[in-house]
């Protein structure tokens, strides 16, 4: 059997007259076409009887134009394939035949056909009949990239593999996936919209294609801010509608939304933004501030399920993530929040679309941000907080799964690990004690420098550890009250040394927000229960921690008798 064979460079040449013995004469050039009229000189003009092509455009015309009458043409290359680029009809008068194939293609279609193939292979390979290509260039699995890159440059000789390793990391990248792209015909709701959250909103909606926006809130345009907004949108020829409605009220969201429809069109999606901040202990709030708080998100989210068409692209409600772990001062907020959740559920088990978003602290933008709040959460910033581009990168997902009906109606956002919490230097919060969140908690606390990864207060050992291991009541009780006063100069950020313990609690000037906090630490840390009133009741310190210790679950035995 005679071989002639075509290369593109004098090393490849040289490879194939050492290595595979084909003479120098039986070599041509694929630089040119001068090739064709080689092979045919040869063959006297008859052709060669297989040949196994990689070449492209002119070159593999005049390589199909080189086939033997009743030969086999087998095209490898794939430019052409792709290109769809015509083939010529003579060489088929001689009975030819013209190959394709894609080796994947037969390992899904024709998986019994591989089997022999790949089983002759082996047979060849053992009976040495045939021998791996020479030279093989190795590249481990983790440098894949130049492989490639070897590859692409077409010089190199024989084949590339890649070799696998215990001790190999590859560096996976994630596809980047693309936004959402919304319906410049569509009309996009946002409730509550006038809000930093919703001005952000709008903004990154025209970024994502939105050409028409409808704003519902219950001041309608009023404030100098709303204006401004307006103002900007409609310059960069945004249509805006601006309607004053309650969207607790049935009756008047069902008009602004005929409103809305007649005067931009069809509404595609709806983003939930209202909410009403009531805070206070729930034994002490009123049955006003209850429906204050909880009507835009309770009666508004369903008013708009019941008013808006049921075909929307999506449906997303904004919510906090108290509504998950609770909130001693927001009951009213988080309980309306957990009702939005739980409506997200029940539109998708209706087959219509709804994605809620459970979001923490916001950093830069919002309520907090807008009212100087966020100096009072300084501190959980870091382990908690949300920074704008980061809330605007959730709601583009939350639309994007929306409108695909696509994984969890619900994305909760703002829960930190324990190991976060501890780098920060805050105390660990009261509901990484539920076992729901023991994954969460135990989560970094090992690089946080706990290492039993135990939950407690940042950099020290935890009180009731101290409270296990006491010797007297007396010994417990001054465990608890050093921890105490520690606690209680972080929270009104002043040196523990001007905290006098014989003075009441309650005249350090603290509210019931901050003697929440003090019950919930109590009880985390402690492992002691007491009440709100016994925190803000005139008892010295000194007194409160006595019968935090001796209630504690880790006192000792033998001291909890004599308590």
């Amino acid at each position: 059997m005679e071989v002639v064979a075509t290369v593109s460079s004098e090393t490849k040449r040289k490879l194939l007259q050492d290595e595979y013995g084909v003479p120098d004469d039986h070599i041509f050039n694929s630089q040119d076409l001068s090739f064709a009229k080689g092979v045919k000189r040869m063959t006297n003009g008859r052709g060669v009887d297989v040949v196994l092509n990689s070449l492209a455009g002119e070159a593999l015309r005049q390589t199909w134009h080189c086939i033997a009458p009743f030969g086999y043409f087998v095209e490898i290359g794939l430019r052409d394939i792709i290109n769809n680029t015509g083939l010529d009809m003579r060489p088929f008068m001689k009975d030819a035949t013209f190959f394709f194939f894609i080796l994947t293609h037969l390992e899904n279609d024709r998986p019994d056909i591989m089997s022999t193939i790949v089983q002759g292979a082996f047979h060849y390979l053992r009976q040495g009949i045939t021998r791996p290509a020479t030279p093989t260039v190795s590249f481990p699995i983790s440098d894949a990239e130049g492989a490639f890159r070897l590859m692409q440059a077409g010089k190199h000789l024989g084949k590339i593999t890649l070799t696998w390793g215990d001790d190999e990391i590859v560096r996976i990248v994630q596809p980047r996936m693309s936004g959402p792209h919304l319906d410049p015909e569509g009309v996009y709701l946002l409730v509550g919209g006038l809000g930093g959250l919703g001005r952000s909103l709008s903004s990154h909606l025209v970024r994502l294609g939105a050409r028409r926006l409808c704003f519902l809130s219950r001041f309608g345009s009023a404030s100098a801010k709303a204006k401004d907004l307006t103002q900007s949108l409609e310059q960069h020829g945004i249509l805006v509608h601006v309607q004053a409605c309650d969207v607790s009220d049935e009756s008047s969201l069902a008009a602004a939304i005929d409103c809305c429809s007649r005067e931009l069109g069809k509404i595609r999606g709806v983003l939930q933004c209202a909410m009403v901040l009531r805070d206070g202990l729930f034994v002490n709030m009123t049955h006003q501030q209850w429906t204050e708080s909880t009507k835009p998100k309770v009666h508004g989210s369903w008013n708009l399920h019941r008013s808006l068409p049921d075909d929307l692209d999506f449906f997303i409600t904004l919510g906090s993530f108290t509504a998950t772990i609770g909130h001693r001062g927001q009951s009213n907020y988080a309980s309306a929040g957990a009702y939005q959740d739980a409506l997200a559920y029940h539109r998708r088990c209706c087959g219509r679309h709804a994605t809620t978003i459970d979001l923490g602290i916001m950093r830069d933008v919002g309520v907090l941000a807008e009212t100087g709040m966020t100096d009072s959460f300084r501190e959980w910033e870091k382990p908690y907080g949300i920074r704008e581009s980061e809330f605007l990168a959730i709601v583009e997902t939350a639309i994007d799964w929306d409108t695909r009906n696509f994984r969890h109606p619900q994305i909760l956002t703002g829960l930190a690990t324990g190991g976060s919490v501890r780098s920060a230097g805050i105390t660990m919060p009261y509901y990484m004690e539920d076992a729901r969140f023991s994954v969460l908690a135990s989560t970094g606390m090992r690089e946080a420098g706990d290492g039993d990864g135990n939950v407690g207060s940042a950099g020290a050992v935890p009180v009731h550890s101290l409270i296990s291991e006491a010797k007297f009541l007396e010994d417990a009780a001054r465990f608890v009250l050093d921890a105490l006063v520690q606690q209680l100069a972080k929270m009104l950020q002043t040196p523990a040394s001007e905290i006098d313990t014989n003075r009441f609690l309650n005249s350090f000037g603290i509210d019931s927000l901050v003697a929440i906090e003090i019950v919930n630490w109590a009880m985390r840390e402690a492992k002691s229960t007491t009440t709100v009133f016994d925190v803000l009741a005139g008892v010295p310190m000194t007194t409160l921690c006595a019968r935090l210790a001796a209630k504690s679950k880790a006192l000792p035995a033998a001291l909890t008798c004599t308590a």
